[in-house]
């Protein structure tokens, strides 16, 4: 092995994040939520810290689906701020991202270090940079950084374990120890955060990869060995079980069905309101969300293979070191393919896999071709940042454009052009500091081009997401709706909401109105009845159930989705209405009644 080895270069990583993170942030609380799954997260944050209920939060008397670290990060910073927003509720998934991004190059840069031979180095800083940068720049991983979901805190979490192990790894210094104690402990630490984060997933995951990882490198006894060694590290899983214990004094069995059963058995084997897929869902999945980069990556492990006189895959270490990401990759999406519920967000953990894969694989092909190839790259880099700055311009100016022009009466104009036009505004800022900065130091130093090309993508795929997400949100219409609500139910009434119990689509009005509600299960009779009440519902619900309700109902208003309002199709239409009970003296004068 070689000991002359460039250190790890944090100014260069961290310089990166800030910009990532700087950028990312101007456009992270722009969009409306407009999804059930955001919603129910935020709902959680905002009880948190509306009620001060830190243990066990509930949604509107429901026991969340997840434990409570994305939460308790959420409503320490809506605490410090004030208020819980849109962009306080996506700040601990983005900080998560950020945390993802270092650990991942840490860990690619640690690989790199157990291929260097004196035949072939490589570089273990270059991988580094292009492990975290393939990674920002990919479409999933991109896209979820910005959504407030528990999915990146988890992702933190497992490569926080990875990471450690990792970085914990001897290299030939003739200890029986592979890895130290202290990479040991920080990945059951880790582990048990991931418990807290997403359930008893957050040590099978972490585990299970480090386990397949072990065999692949070192072969089963001496994983093994190593797995059974005592650390203090496993002191750590002390802290979810200590939350598992408080959690179910105060919620019991409904507590441990939900969070346990629920969350973890019945996904797995399947059952009712499970989505059910077929076994090859993730390779399209994941094909998609890496785009281009899973493609690349496959081109790249068929051209790239191991010189003559060297031994074969299997037989090599530094090969298997190279080849380590793809076999966790394959060994992971097995691990996902055997559950019945699938969903493309539970791939998250895995996509720096392929960023990792083809980091490694890049560098390799880079060094072989040596300087002619380097001299490639750049001449490509060259022009892609030419093309890049005039594809930022041009949307810019597009953008100003529609804002300005005339749509012919378009109904939907109004609507596009308040969704747009603070991102619009946001936009040429965060474009005119780019442009400026790389303007100021692209002819320094040689590695601003390439810098340059990165933020230049990252600002363009930062614009396209956010976008996409601002006009889908503005095109729903929930906090609009919300408001109209609020104004119908006189700031203070109480608000009664009749759905089926696996019905998520009033999860943004929960959000939104920022108090508690009352949910009720229409079942089989009359829907509730109650004076002084506002009742929510869905409107062919209530065109069916009105005839069996005891009382008189008035239909106050019918809400709808913006697009669909503008439209006038009658899909989703929310009826709020309030009801006067048989026999209950009426005194509102003259209020329209009708009898059901």
């Amino acid at each position: 092995m070689l000991k002359s080895c460039l250190p790890f270069p944090w100014r260069a990583i961290l310089g990166a994040l800030v910009i990532y993170s700087a950028i990312q942030v101007v456009f992270l609380g722009l969009a409306p939520i407009a999804g059930s799954t955001e919603a129910r997260e935020a709902q959680v944050i905002d009880t948190i810290v509306r009620d001060g209920e830190w243990i066990l939060p509930l949604r509107n008397g429901i026991v969340p689906s997840k434990p409570p670290l994305y939460h308790w990060m959420g409503a320490s910073i809506g605490s410090a701020t004030g208020s819980v927003s849109e962009l306080t509720a996506r700040l601990p998934s983005h900080l998560a991202a950020v945390g993802v991004l270092l650990c991942v190059a840490l860990t690619g840069y640690s690989l790199a270090r157990l291929t260097r031979t004196t035949e072939s180095a490589l570089h273990p800083e270059r991988v580094a940079l292009l492990s975290a940068g393939i990674l920002s720049l990919t479409y999933g991983f991109h896209q979820l950084a910005a959504q407030a979901m528990v999915d990146m805190v988890y992702a933190l979490c497992v490569w926080c374990a990875l990471a450690s192990i990792a970085c914990g790894t001897r290299v030939q210094d003739g200890s029986r120890d592979l890895v130290t104690a202290r990479g040991r402990g920080l990945f059951w630490l880790s582990c048990a955060f991931g418990v807290l984060s997403r359930g008893p997933l957050g040590l099978v995951l972490p585990g299970f990869l480090a386990f397949a990882g072990g065999m692949w490198l070192v072969g089963l006894k001496a994983t093994v060995r190593e797995v059974c060694k005592p650390n203090l590290g496993w002191l750590a899983m002390l802290l979810p079980l200590a939350w598992y214990c408080l959690a179910y004094a105060e919620g019991g069995e409904v507590f441990l069905t939900r969070q346990l059963f629920f969350e973890n058995v019945q996904r797995f084997m399947g059952g009712e309101k499970i989505n059910v897929e077929a076994w090859w869902f993730y390779a399209p999945s994941l094909l998609r969300t890496t785009f281009p980069w899973g493609v690349l990556m496959l081109v790249a492990l068929v051209v790239v293979r191991p010189r003559s006189g060297v031994a074969s895959y299997r037989g090599d270490t530094i090969w298997r070191a190279m080849l380590l990401p793809s076999v966790l990759l394959a060994a992971g999406v097995a691990l996902f393919s055997l559950s019945s519920g699938k969903r493309h967000s539970y791939m998250l953990p895995l996509l720096p896999l392929v960023a990792l894969q083809l980091a490694l694989l890049s560098s390799c092909i880079l060094e072989r071709g040596g300087h002619p190839a380097r001299l490639r790259v750049w001449i490509a880099a060259r022009k892609a940042e030419a093309l890049l700055c005039l594809a930022c311009i041009s949307l810019l100016v597009f953008a100003g454009l529609g804002l300005h022009g005339e749509w012919r009466g378009e109904p939907l104009e109004a609507v596009v052009k308040f969704a747009v036009g603070p991102l619009t505004a946001r936009m040429g800022l965060v474009l005119l500091a780019a442009l400026g900065f790389i303007f100021a130091f692209s002819k320094t130093r040689a590695w601003m081009l390439y810098s340059s090309v990165w933020v230049l993508m990252v600002l363009l795929m930062t614009i396209v997401v956010s976008s996409g997400s601002v006009v889908k949100g503005t095109l729903k219409g929930f906090p609009l709706m919300t408001e109209q609500l609020l104004i119908l139910g006189d700031g203070g009434k109480r608000m009664v909401f009749i759905k089926d119990p696996f019905d998520e689509y009033f999860d943004p009005f929960f959000f939104y109105l920022h108090r508690e509600v009352a949910i009720s299960t229409p079942g089989e009779g009359p829907l509730p009845c109650e004076p002084d009440v506002v009742y929510v519902t869905r409107r062919d619900l209530l065109d069916q159930r009105a005839s069996a309700t005891p009382g008189s109902i008035r239909e106050m208003a019918v809400l709808q989705e913006t697009l669909h309002a503008l439209r006038r199709d009658g899909q989703r239409e929310i009826s709020v209405f309030t009801c006067n009970p048989t026999g209950y003296p009426d005194e509102r004068g003259d209020v329209f009644w009708f009898e059901a």
